[in-house]
């Protein structure tokens, strides 16, 4: 079995309360689950995205950094909202803690424009570090990291979902895809940005539709702008598996004819075990 990294997972205390873990009569322990499956789908490493925007979550990022503390695949990145501010200090702490990088959710105008107000010496203790800034967001919010990138060209930022272009019924033209996907494509330009090969169940409609064939003309928009050595797999586990199931989530890879079985290593181990070292 090839060995896998698995570049988004969520965890948190009593499960996930937008999937169907927080129905009533659910008790999961997430990270108890995913042992389970790292150690039957042969997943080495997993980066854990800290999300602390809702009270129900608000100590997430404690949450994960026990979990990391516990199982060897686990690799905390710790959520961090640029409105509310954060500096060298905070990282160096995150640091000590056992975190390998930040998690970010621009999902707004006021967080795009927070970026340009984070302390220039963050973003270059992130890039000499090779810390992960894994990023959901869409959309022209992307812009937003041109500023960044051209002073830290390479800054790690990891790209959530194919960086969330719209959801389609049939697969769009590859223009179609280009132009839905263009600020992303443009982060290419810098050699830092990555891009998460993930969510796909929310770029299709319906969203069980595997294995998501009119979503693979992003991924070859994708894969023509950043080569295979800068995709990674990612399952999003566990809100995934309210439409999928987790081998799913790197199943579809196979199918995809245009990739060829190296780039598949690649994507689905290869490319994250190697930002971690670890290859």
């Amino acid at each position: 079995m090839n060995e896998r990294a698995d570049a988004h997972i969520h965890l948190f205390e009593g499960g996930y309360r937008g999937s169907w873990t927080g129905r009533p009569g659910v008790d999961l322990d997430e990270a108890a689950c995913y042992e389970s499956l790292a150690s039957e789908h042969g997943v080495r490493a997993a980066l854990i995205v800290g999300y602390a925007d809702r009270p129900w979550c608000a100590d997430n990022n404690a949450w994960i950094a026990e979990q990391a503390r516990a199982y060897r695949w686990a690799r905390p990145l710790a959520y961090a909202d640029p409105e509310r501010g954060f500096d060298v200090a905070d990282l160096e702490r995150w640091q000590t803690e056992g975190f390998h990088g930040l998690s970010m959710y621009i999902t707004a105008g006021p967080r795009a424009r927070a970026l340009a107000s984070v302390p220039d010496a963050v973003w270059g203790w992130l890039e000499e570090r090779r810390w992960f800034v894994s990023v959901n967001s869409q959309g022209e919010l992307w812009r937003a990291w041109e500023g960044v990138l051209r002073r830290h060209g390479s800054l790690l930022l990891l790209a959530s979902h194919l960086g969330l272009p719209q959801r389609v019924r049939r697969p769009p033209d590859p223009q179609q895809a280009a132009e839905a996907l263009g600020p992303v494509l443009a982060l290419a330009a810098y050699p830092g940005p990555r891009v998460k090969l993930s969510g796909f169940y929310a770029l299709t409609d319906p969203g069980f539709e595997y294995p998501h064939r009119a979503a693979w003309p992003y991924v070859r928009a994708l894969l023509e702008r950043y080569g295979a050595g800068r995709l990674l797999w990612a399952s999003d586990y566990t809100p995934c598996l309210d439409q999928v199931t987790f081998p799913q989530t790197y199943a579809l890879f196979g199918q995809m004819g245009f990739l060829g079985e190296a780039e598949r290593h690649a994507i689905e181990g290869g490319n994250l075990l190697a930002l971690l070292g670890e290859e």
